[in-house]
């Protein structure tokens, strides 16, 4: 049962229009409608009524920076009304075309985690825009440079990959990690692609061996684990169970708001920049549908969501689900594979719920086996027996620990017996 109390995060869309047109992008009906102040207003309203100790509240669009007036407006509201000790964290997911001058300044002041989509170097990024790379590489360089902290701590990359760009895959990330980018973040595009083929997954896996082995050899040299797909911790195996779902939505935690105040289970569902033909996507889209963000029997739907959803098979059965390449259940990777539940309702014609994208099942079929091989982050009893790698980060605390010794009997501020003993001691 899911209520208010629950809720984690609100995705707002404070915009539905967008400044590039990204080739992949699932958001095909792109308009100038955006969020009024009375909607995002309740909306803030709306996720402050959660009992978490730690709420996000999420900018979304279309690009959500071309309503930025708006969202300094809901930041000063948010931290004008927000109760003392609840944690409120801002996220924007923005493709950056936007984000310098005051812009980047206000993110930085309010510590913002910025979810930059950016595909990597020239070739990958001109599905965005031809324009586009110069840019972001820019940046990335000013916000670096400007705000090192902030850049190390709370700026992610989210890279889609497509059929076209799996080539440039080691060099997008090479890239990325030459920029000192601290979180990569790789997905398979969930819309119908329609260059794929099988024999790219021997490509697939030639980008991967090339990432595997940059991210181990940065790993081994700084302790940093840079593409998110190769953080994993040491956890025993366990039995498969069966009704496992292909996502969280159904749990009702994350929430959005679209620009007209209509609340869903999940962004990609969001009406007012997409249109949808009729099939797996829309009746999935109908499941997803909460109502008026100020209907009072908001709560009683947020109730029954769970069980909504459970019908929605597109969402569900992760046991029944397959691909050309076999089924989930037989998979080495099962519990640990992750497909986005909307590309099911995006491959043309589809009318099985259980019938996932190659293209995507592929890519977590190499993603996986390279994660795999992927040396486990060290718990606290790996640093204590000496598992751990001994890492620059130790070293550079070790170092640290030698300076703090020789400048313990420092003489100039110090007692006159311990100028006395220091005197000694030089001797």
């Amino acid at each position: 049962m899911a209520s208010v109390a629950e809720l984690r995060s609100l995705n707002v869309v404070t915009t539905a229009a967008c400044n590039l047109r990204c080739a992949y992008c699932y958001q095909n009906a792109k308009t100038a409608r955006r969020m009024e102040w009375d909607t995002l207003q309740a909306a803030v309203d709306l996720l402050l009524r959660s009992r978490q100790p730690e709420i996000r509240l999420v900018f979304s669009g279309g690009e959500p920076l071309l309503q930025f007036p708006l969202i300094c407006r809901a930041v000063d509201y948010a931290e004008a009304v927000r109760p003392r000790g609840r944690r409120l964290r801002y996220v924007i997911s923005t493709n950056g075309m936007l984000l310098a001058g005051a812009v980047a300044n206000f993110l930085v002041r309010h510590r913002f985690d910025i979810q930059l989509s950016f595909d990597g170097v020239k070739g990958a990024q001109r599905l965005r825009g031809e324009r586009t790379f110069p840019v972001l590489d820019g940046v990335l360089g000013r916000i670096r440079r400007d705000h090192p902290a902030f850049y190390d701590e709370h700026l992610s990359v989210s890279l889609t990959l497509t059929s076209t760009t799996i080539p440039l895959l080691a060099g997008s990330v090479a890239y990325l990690m030459s920029k000192r980018v601290k979180e990569i973040a790789i997905s398979p595009t969930f819309t119908h692609d329609t260059g794929w083929r099988p024999e790219l997954i021997r490509v697939l896996d030639q980008q991967f061996r090339r990432i595997f082995k940059a991210s181990l050899s940065h790993y081994r040299a700084s302790g940093e684990i840079p593409v998110v797909m190769f953080r994993r911790s040491r956890a025993a195996a366990g039995p498969r169970p069966r009704g496992l779902t292909m996502c969280g939505v159904g749990r009702g935690e994350v929430l959005t708001v679209d620009v007209d105040g209509q609340v869903l289970g999940c962004v990609t569902f969001a009406e007012s920049m997409q249109a949808i033909g009729p099939g797996l996507l829309r009746e999935s889209r109908d499941s997803m549908r909460l109502g008026d963000l100020r209907d009072r029997r908001l709560g009683g739907r947020l109730k029954r969501f769970p069980v909504v959803v459970q019908g929605a098979g597109i969402f569900n059965g992760k046991h029944d689900k397959y691909s050309s390449y076999g089924r989930c259940a037989d998979c080495e990777f099962f519990t640990e594979c992750g497909v986005c539940p909307a590309s099911i309702g995006h491959i043309p014609e589809n009318t099985d719920p259980n019938r996932i994208p190659d293209s995507v099942c592929a890519y977590n079929l190499v993603a996986h086996r390279y994660r795999q091989r992927f040396p486990t982050e060290p718990d606290s009893a790996d640093i204590v027996s000496g598992r751990a790698p001994f890492m620059r980060l130790m070293r550079e605390m070790q170092a640290a620990a030698k300076v703090a010794r020789r400048n313990r009997w420092r003489p100039s501020h110090a007692h006159p017996d311990v100028k006395a003993r220091a005197a000694r001691r030089s001797t």
